[in-house]
């Protein structure tokens, strides 16, 4: 019976596994005659109503989405707009002449390795000019010029070379200046291997420890060749410091200079920038870069307080609005160094250059080198250990040179009496002087050709008013020099002879052949202002012809008239312009954004046309808006037919703050903007920054010169500049568009994350950045990217009172910084927000299409097994392979780019199987683009380390052999080659946790990257590691739960089953009764099961 029964259940047994069997072979072969169906139906013409049925299709489903596609195709042209106001945006016109030069360069061979550890690194040279300088050794004053980020040493030749040749002018005419100091310069120069400086923080150390041994050297070379060549009788010092310029990135390696151990004190007394950012860092792409801004800012205001930095001057040259490599704005020194020792400003308002210049330019433009060789040769003293005249006069040199004299105090700018000795003298016709009174003002004054005498002098006076008293009232003389040249136009004429005279009626003397007697007294005369002729094309290399301008305040109680006395030469041509008003009050306009935005604004003078007319803008401190200003001249109809214009409309936009100027000529359609203070406040600690520069603006100002006697009256029509505004917005927020991608790119993973979880199906992610835009999460980012600064502005203007310094500076830094109260404080963010989704949904197509054309070529060209599985031992050598790279030779940067390009590999070869993994290929192009926003933090360490590697220096930043920063994007790609990431759903505690963290995870960088990281995008590569580190986590984790629910599954499935498992079906049919992870929506994860 046993025997029986146990047969009959042997055969029992056979004949239900014979069952199954059968069923499993027959829907095998109806799954293999499907997928036949399916191909042979692929190549087989559709009917025509079911071509009718798939078009309605299509039709409907673009029908269903033209909004969305129409927003995202907006979001497109706003960024191609943006990169193209980028680069075209600029409404100023280079016009640079261009410099020339004979260099020579001396390599300092003896500077070895003995002065410094940087060698073999870096090289110093001897700068020698062809034609001036026939010694090769140096025994001038010396100077050292520190290029820039990515600058060599021989773009020191143009202002070298303008320099030696402003000093032999200056001696010839002079020679008696060689015995007062003035003996030239050597310009010393620095091989800096053409680093990036502007993005790593380690080269600027280097570079500045290096300058400090440089600096040393040369000063070591004067004792003996100072004693060798003796330039004159009078005693020459030795010198005990150097005058360093500094290019872009080197005038912040000079400043870093002061703060390391190896400096000699007292070594710089002089720092000349051209272009230096030095508020804040132009790409914030790594770490160290705000670690040594920080430094050296701090050391440079606590230095100032406490008297460690008095004697050393800093001048900051910056190009303005067409310098697209840094932002201008941080090139105002206002906020690091007191006013007696540091002045900025823009080349756009120097005298004699009236250029905007663009990044390169500044070094080599003719107008800009002869002007700062100009402002060299008159601040040298080699009597003096420092070689320069002492801090106070060298100051007032460089302020008279740099700065419009017209926004000055009379008392800063006051000339010497242009005529003779006498104090006092009588004006009578015997005299061959002209004099004639004007009840009101002088009108043109220009030809002289009958008068007897070469030497012979007009005197108009102009009757003071004494009703109600004179003291306030002004003189306004515009006149042109060629009245003052010996012949018809001398461009060089700097002898001014235009006096000034305080006169009243002679009472003591009576003279009968005077028709008026009157005796006057000469006063000294301000500054010349200079107003350029000058229109946007005219060849540069001719001299700028200019007409002068004349602002006198009076305070003459005692006297009856104002003359102004100026010669009658014959053949002379020129034109004199005065008037005598009172205190002119500019006209104040208060202009809010808004107001514009609905149409454009009309001003017109309350005030009489007079030879200047000034109107005040009131608008805030915004650097982003452009005014696009129309000027319109009323003619006088009384003289516009019987005589024409003196001269064109001259128009200048300038600031309070002397840091801007701007000339127009002839010009009827302007663009007014400015250059205000950087976007971040100084992050110093002391109570005097509690309120950094925010008293320091005063509004905008335009000054209009006109022929009075021809135009009657003016009017301003403003607008806003659109294309030029979105310019300066990209140019000033270039790093934020980093981090509002970032954050566009973790939203894409984590919607298609989310639809993973809820319906079983990875979306591509062209189909997350549709979901999203049609869901509202656009207009929510852009809602709250308005609403951020708003709320930031609020808590600020509450907590004034309650927070500390360091609090207040700290919340004014988050997000997109501190930019005053006008529409661009909400709407330059909320079109950062629009632009950065272009950006992405660029990214995020090019991806797309660059990977299926891979995969393309690849299926044609190889095949591709997706059932292959790993190696372990190739794995493991592999990684270890990479520790100990990592940890020893390559930056974990380089680490991070292999890890890129496998992933793109990885994304190919899931591409040309999507047809049976479309999951796990749309997972490994959504990792690829989520990875791809943190490319651009790992370029500037990867071209330093190759840079580094060309010239054999191997000496790294030890930081950059961190293995933590690499380890989350190392185990995600390991982890997730060929595995999908797993399906966080059900009512199981550890996964509703797992999906929860998960999402927290996301939040954060969200949160993290659109707080803190516009300003410090460099920490959105940490925040990337992190989240890929949690995803590896999430996926490593899967490995045990997979391996419970087997379990599970391998008890409670029927007996029968078991040789259908053994066939290798037992991993899908537990994964279709899992209710922790869900299998069964794709081929994916069955292939990964086999695959483990």
């Amino acid at each position: 019976m046993p025997a029986t029964h146990s047969n009959a259940a042997s055969g029992n047994s056979s004949s239900t596994s014979s069952v199954y069997s059968t069923r499993l072979t027959a829907r095998l072969a109806a799954t293999a005659q499907q997928n036949a169906a399916d191909t042979s139906h692929g190549s087989e013409p559709l009917p025509a109503n079911a071509k009718q049925t798939m078009c309605s299709k299509i039709h409907r489903h673009i029908r269903s989405r033209i909004g969305t596609l129409c927003l995202l195709l907006a979001t497109v042209v706003v960024g191609l707009t943006t990169a193209h106001s980028y680069f075209h945006g600029q409404s100023d016109t280079p016009n640079c002449g261009m410099s020339y030069s004979r260099p020579r360069y001396i390599e300092q061979t003896e500077f070895g390795r003995s002065w410094t550890r940087y060698s073999a690194k870096y090289k110093l040279y001897l700068y020698r000019e062809g034609g001036f300088d026939v010694h090769d050794q140096p025994f001038r004053i010396p100077v050292l010029f520190v290029p820039g980020n990515a600058g060599s040493h021989k773009q020191v030749r143009s202002i070298a070379a303008a320099s030696s040749s402003a000093f032999v002018k200056m001696v010839g005419e002079s020679p008696h200046l060689v015995d007062e100091g003035c003996v030239g310069y050597d310009f010393f120069t620095v091989g800096l291997n053409e680093e990036l400086t502007a993005l790593h923080g380690y080269s600027i150390l280097e570079q500045a420890d290096f300058v400090n041994d440089a600096i040393r050297y040369i000063l070591s070379l004067y004792p003996k060749t100072r004693a060798k060549h003796q330039l004159s009788q009078t005693k020459m010092a030795l010198p005990t410091s150097v005058v360093v310029v500094g290019h872009s990135m080197g005038g912040v390696v000079a400043r870093t200079a002061f703060t390391l151990p190896n400096h000699i004190v007292g070594s710089i007394h002089a720092i000349f920038t051209l272009s230096t950012p030095h508020n804040n860092p132009t790409a914030s792409l790594e770490r160290h870069v705000e670690d040594v801004y920080n430094t050296i800012n701090q050391f440079w205001r606590r230095g100032f307080r406490n008297g460690t930095l008095d004697d050393v001057s800093l001048v900051s040259i910056a190009g303005g609005n067409l310098d697209s490599m840094i932002n201008s704005d941080y090139a105002f020194v206002g906020d690091l160094a007191p006013s007696r020792n540091a002045l900025s400003v823009l080349s756009s308002g120097i005298n004699d250059v009236w250029l905007s210049l663009d990044h390169q330019s500044i070094l080599w433009c003719a107008q800009m080198a002869h002007k700062f060789s100009a402002m060299m040769v008159r601040i040298m003293d080699a009597r003096q250990p420092t070689q320069l005249v002492p801090l106070d006069e060298r100051m007032a040199v460089m302020r008279e040179l740099l700065y419009p004299s017209i926004d000055g105090e009379v008392s800063e700018g006051v000339m010497d009496r242009p005529m003779g000795s006498e104090s006092y003298r009588y004006v009578r016709l015997a005299d061959n002087d002209e004099v004639k009174l004007h009840p009101v003002d002088v009108r043109a004054l220009a030809d002289y050709s009958q008068t007897r005498s070469r030497k012979a002098r007009a005197l108009h006076l102009l009757p003071l008013h004494k009703e109600g008293g004179y003291n306030g009232q002004v003189v306004q003389v515009l006149y042109d020099p060629q009245l003052f040249a010996d012949q018809p136009f001398d461009a060089s004429q700097t002898n001014v002879q235009l006096a000034l005279l305080s006169c009243n009626r002679n009472s003591t003397h009576n003279i009968a052949d005077a028709d008026v007697n009157v005796l006057c007294t000469t006063l000294s005369i301000p500054k010349v202002t200079k107003l350029p002729l000058k229109r946007d094309g005219d060849d540069p290399n001719l001299p700028v012809h200019s007409l002068h301008y004349i602002e006198y305040p009076l305070s003459l109680d005692q006297y009856e008239y104002v003359g102004i006395e100026v010669p009658a030469k014959p053949g002379i041509q020129g034109f004199l312009q005065a008037s005598l008003t009172d205190q002119p009050q500019a006209t104040e306009k208060t202009i809010g954004n808004t107001q514009l935005l609905v149409q454009p604004l009309t001003i017109v003078p309350d005030q009489k046309l007079g030879v200047r007319s000034r109107i005040k803008l009131n608008v805030p401190e915004d650097p982003f808006i452009v005014y696009r200003t129309k000027l319109v001249l009323r003619r006088n109809p009384a003289t516009a037919l019987s005589q024409e214009a003196k001269f064109g409309p001259v128009v200048r936009q300038s600031d309070g703050r002397r840091f801007e100027s701007k000339f127009w000529y002839d010009q009827h359609t302007l663009d007014l903007a400015i250059h205000g203070r950087g976007a971040y406040l100084p992050t110093d600690s002391e109570p005097s920054n509690k309120t950094v520069s925010s008293d320091m603006w005063d509004g905008l100002y335009v000054d209009v010169w006109a022929d009075p006697g021809y135009y009657a009256g003016l009017e301003l029509t403003l607008c806003i500049n659109w294309y030029s505004s979105l310019n300066r917005m990209v140019k000033r927020y270039d790093m934020a568009l980093l981090a509002m991608s970032f954050v566009w790119a973790s939203l894409v993973l984590l919607h298609q994350l989310r639809v993973w979880n809820s319906d079983g199906k990875f979306p591509g992610p062209l189909q997350a950045i549709e979901r999203l835009v049609r869901n509202g999460t656009l207009a929510g980012l852009v809602v709250a990217a308005g609403a951020t600064p708003l709320v930031q502005g609020l808590v600020a203007h509450v907590m004034h009172d309650t927070w500390s310094t360091t609090t207040l500076v700290w919340w004014n830094n988050l997000f997109l910084g501190v930019r005053g109260g006008s529409i661009a404080t909400v709407a330059v963010p909320a079109l950062l927000v629009v632009i950065a989704l272009g950006f992405v949904l660029c990214q995020a197509i090019v991806l797309t299409a660059v990977c299926a054309l891979a995969s393309w070529i690849g299926s044609h060209i190889t095949t591709v097994n997706v059932k292959t599985a790993a190696v372990p031992g190739r794995a493991l050598a592999a990684t270890i392979a990479f520790v100990v790279f990592v940890s020893t030779f390559v930056p974990y940067q380089f680490a991070f780019l292999v890890i890129y390009l496998a992933q793109l590999i990885t994304v190919v070869r899931t591409q040309i199987l999507s047809h049976k993994t479309p999951n796990l290929a749309h997972y490994q192009l959504g990792l690829l683009l989520f990875w791809t926003s943190s490319l651009p933090y790992c370029a500037p360490e990867l071209l330093v380390w190759v840079r580094n590697l060309s010239v054999l220096w191997f000496d790294d930043a030890p930081a950059d052999h961190n293995l933590v920063s690499m380890v989350g994007y190392f185990a995600l790609r390991m982890l997730a080659s060929y595995n999908i990431v797993p399906r966080l759903r059900g009512s199981g505690v550890c996964v509703r946790r797992l999906r929860i963290v998960t999402y927290v995870c996301f939040a954060w960088a969200v949160v993290c990257a659109w707080v803190v990281c516009m300003r410090r995008p460099y920490v959105l590569y940490s925040v990337n590691n992190a989240v890929s580190a949690w995803l590896a986590l999430v996926q490593f984790a899967d490995i045990p739960l997979r391996l419970v629910q087997s379990a599970d599954s391998t008890r409670s499935t029927d007996v029968a089953l078991q040789p259908i498992r053994s066939t290798g079906c037992l991993l899908a049919e537990s994964a279709a009764t899992s209710p922790v992870l869900d299998r069964n929506a794709n081929s994916d994860e069955a292939i990964s099961r086999k695959q483990r």
